[in-house]
């Protein structure tokens, strides 16, 4: 599950991204709207109190079958970073083997 924050300013416009999003990356997984019409992150804050704070948009959390936080990892490198997005995507999916094989 995935929580999206989205700066729109209408919900309709928000999950119209988060269903473009899916479609787009092939995201089969839920995502829940948390936030939309501002990129506060003092707002974000108040809705994951159990982190220290968010630093920037994307904030992955990457969370256990045991419901523990194992890791966090701010921002995102894409294509256009060349090793740096595949190292990105590389550490990313090795990270979740281990998850998905614990």
């Amino acid at each position: 599950m995935a929580l999206a924050f989205e700066y729109v300013k209408t919900s309709e416009k928000a999950l119209k991204n988060i269903q473009r999003l899916k479609q787009d990356v092939g995201i089969t997984y839920p995502i829940l709207l948390a936030q939309y019409g501002s990129a506060s992150k003092v707002k974000a804050n108040e809705k994951l109190p159990m982190l220290n704070h968010v630093l920037s948009y994307p904030t992955t959390i990457f969370i256990d079958k045991k419901g523990q936080v194992r890791k966090i990892h701010t921002g995102f490198n894409g294509p256009a970073t060349g090793e740096k997005y595949k190292d990105f995507k590389k550490e990313f999916e090795e990270f979740l083997d281990v998850l998905l094989n614990e």
